[in-house]
This record gives structure tokens, sequence and C-alpha cells, in this order.
């Protein structure tokens, strides 16, 4: 894809990129995380929907490689511990038994965990689904800009009207990510 037919607030595509770093069943699991955590409803789409599985698949295999063997651990322990109690995988759980889960992972409470490096994850994980979620597109989250949507946020803009910068006034502007900012014919351009 061309860099002119991207949609906007895509993510550029990156070779070094494609190789998605999760096997297995790891993917499913990492889904079924994301989606425990901020789930779709009535407001809005939820985080696989807003690409967060995309944000982190691309982290891993650049800034947040270090990271993929602990995420590899949790997502192996949130399958062993779902098979155990419930005869199923973790991403094949109901909301109900996956949110149980999710909340012993939050606080520290699962044994296949305990004593390993990814014994404290939840703050990992926690901080990550916001950057997916909420980061420029041009990251590989926050698909169509569907996080700031949902909150309201106008995304990298040029600047804003006097109305605008009032404590509290709404700002209605079709968000903007990096890419579109930097294809603008207004942006400073290099000699």
């Amino acid at each position: 894809m061309s860099e002119t037919s991207r949609p906007r607030g895509a993510a550029p595509h990156d070779p070094a990129h494609s190789m998605d770093p999760l096997t297995g069943t790891e993917p499913a699991v990492l889904s079924a995380l994301v989606d425990g955590l901020f789930p779709r409803d009535d407001l809005g789409p939820g985080a696989v929907e807003i690409g967060v599985v995309d944000y982190l698949t691309r982290a891993f295999s650049g800034p947040y490689r270090d990271l993929l063997p602990i995420y590899r651990r949790v997502l192996a322990a949130l399958d062993a511990v779902a098979a155990r109690e419930h005869g199923r995988g973790f991403a094949d759980l109901a909301p109900e038994p996956r949110d149980a889960i999710i909340g012993r992972l939050e606080r520290g409470q699962l044994d296949e965990l305990r004593d390993t490096d990814a014994a404290d994850f939840f703050p990992i994980v926690w901080q990550h689904l916001r950057e997916g979620l909420f980061g420029d597109p041009i990251h590989g989250g926050n698909r169509r800009m569907l996080g700031w949507r949902l909150i309201g946020f106008p995304g990298a803009q040029f600047g804003y009207t006097e109305a605008e910068q009032q404590l509290d006034a709404p700002i209605d502007r079709e968000p903007r990510s990096v890419a579109d900012l930097a294809a603008d014919p207004r942006a400073p351009r290099k000699a």
C-alpha cells in the first residue's frame, strides 16, 4: 500500500514489523485479555477493535521486544489457569470467568506467576493497553482514531482558536494523526 493510498490515521506499513512475534494461541489469549480490560459496550468499541493487539504485536517486534518473554509467560499462565479451572482455553471463556482470572492477575494472585519476573505484570499491560487505545495511530493502535473519537480527543492539530482554548470548551474537529499533520500542505518542509 502506498503512502498516498493508506487510510487516514493508519500506521505506515513497515516490513520490519510484518512478522507476528506471537504464536499458537498467544494472539487469541492476548485479544481475550485486552478485551476483558476494555470491552466493547454501548459507548463504543473495545480494545481489540481499536487495535490494541496490533499495537502490541508491532511493539513486540520493536521497542517492547524485551517484554515479549514476560507476555508469553503471562499468556501461557492465563491459558493454564483457564484450562485447569474451566476445562477450556482462556480465549474461549465467557466474560465472567475470564474477568475473574484477570482480577486475580491484577492482584498478583496467579500461582503460575508467583516468584517470576511476571509476578507484577498487571501495571505493564495496563500501560500498554492505554498506549494502544489512545496513542497516535502511527504506532499501530488507535485504529481509525477510534480511541480518540471515543473520548473526544482531536489528535494532532496545527493550533486552536481562542474559543477552543477556553476551559471546558468542546473541540468539534475530526481527529488527526501525526501522519495527517505531516502530509498537510501547511506543514513546514525541510529545505
